[in-house]
């Protein structure tokens, strides 16, 4: 039955919204900002600590990494670096940080991020049996009942499918066997053992994938997406020092980009809302040979620090300058939905640098995609690149926009 609305009525309810809409927001679970906060954080400033995070601007925090050891004729997950994550002694250890701010703050899920571009070098082989992936599966039900804190997994193997050699540190990603099919099944058996353990849909599992569709297409998404939460794109990394021109990193549009990367996971039939796009807060640099034809595209050798954190190049953006007055430029690209920044003063030691990263503009162009597309949300490497000093600005925008 229906309740009539009288006049008198009408007032106090329009007073009621405007309080309302002036109540201080609370970060949802399916607000769609997801984080990731690696572990060597522990060795950066002090405010680089789960602690001073804005958990009231976020959704979900990605804790990396932990990784596959094998032990014993099994393969269980183990924390790249125990003092940074458990260790009583150390007083900015994250795990107890984590536990008291999952009370404080209910509505952010915290999932641990198993793998990681250094560490895949036994996927693989831990996939190719039932039983190898029971013990793997085994472990991570253990670790979530050690650390209840913890609202899922996030598995971030880089990548199935796609053999990479390792060396200095790294893994590598060696492929041992079927990973189009072997993958799937991970994925099937660790969702039906975590339903089974902690009931149905408690606790989540997302996957990270490339931005890449040559990638995307060594992966079954069409029979995993039904086991998963979401999918993590990381779509950025998709230009880089690896290449002999400057160009995108993380363009929305275009050949190499985040709205190619979706369309082939829809085209699979992976929903639009276990989609995210990943937003980097970090470059990739060049040294381009010359300005003859403009900056993006230009023939250049890569920088040996071709990465600089996104506060850097906020710097470097309030001091560009007009185009015809020599030093650094912001250029955005209008098809392509990304910014880049160059400097053309011949006298500067940063003369012919080019940096492809994500500004505040193209930052804006995802979100309303994000938005008018009705994907999963955002995924952030890594939080710390924004700047806590100035208030979390780039991770405001994001909450904002995804509200």
């Amino acid at each position: 039955m229906r309740r009539k609305i009288t006049r008198r009525l009408i007032p106090l309810l329009l007073t009621v919204s405007l309080l309302l809409c002036f109540l201080p927001a609370q970060a949802k679970a399916d607000c769609g900002l997801t984080v990731y906060f690696p572990n060597w954080n522990a060795y950066s400033d002090s405010q680089s600590q789960v602690k001073y995070l804005p958990w009231d601007r976020l959704g979900c925090v990605n804790h990396a990494f932990w990784k596959i050891e094998p032990q014993d004729g099994g393969y269980p997950i183990v924390s790249t670096d125990p003092w940074a994550d458990t260790d009583e002694s150390n007083p900015k250890a994250h795990f107890p940080q984590y536990a008291e701010y999952a009370k404080k703050y209910p509505n952010v899920k915290i999932l641990l991020s198993i793998g990681g571009w250094t560490c895949c070098g036994y996927f693989s082989e831990m996939c190719l049996t039932r039983e190898s992936r029971a013990t793997f599966i085994e472990s991570c039900l253990a670790t979530l009942e050690t650390y209840p804190f913890f609202s899922g997994l996030d598995i971030d193997w880089e990548y199935p499918g796609e053999a990479r050699n390792g060396g200095g540190g790294d893994e590598g990603n060696p492929v041992r066997g079927d990973d189009k099919t072997n993958y799937t099944l991970l994925l099937k058996e660790l969702r039906a053992a975590l339903d089974s353990r902690f009931g149905k849909g408690e606790k989540l599992l997302t996957v990270c994938a490339s931005g890449s569709v040559g990638t995307l297409s060594r992966q079954d998404y069409a029979a995993l997406f039904p086991y998963v939460d979401r999918v993590n794109l990381m779509t950025y990394d998709l230009a880089g020092s690896w290449n002999s021109t400057t160009g995108h990193h993380t363009a929305l549009y275009g050949k190499g980009s985040a709205d190619t990367a979706v369309k082939y996971l829809q085209q699979q039939g992976v929903p639009a809302s276990k989609i995210a796009i990943g937003t980097p807060l970090y470059s990739h640099g060049w040294k381009m040979k010359s300005l003859n034809g403009g900056a993006v595209g230009a023939p250049a050798q890569n920088l040996s620090d071709d990465e600089k954190t996104w506060r850097s190049l906020h710097t470097l953006e309030q001091k560009a300058v007009d185009e015809g007055t020599p030093g650094w430029h912001a250029g955005y690209d209008e098809d392509a939905q990304a910014a880049y920044l160059w400097n053309d003063d011949s006298s500067s030691k940063d003369y012919l640098t080019f940096y492809t990263y994500e500004s505040a503009r193209s930052l804006a162009a995802k979100l309303t995609y994000i938005n008018v597309h009705s994907l999963g949300g955002l995924i952030v490497w890594q939080v710390h690149g924004d700047s806590p000093a100035l208030g979390w600005p780039m991770i405001t925008q994001m909450w904002r926009g995804l509200q």
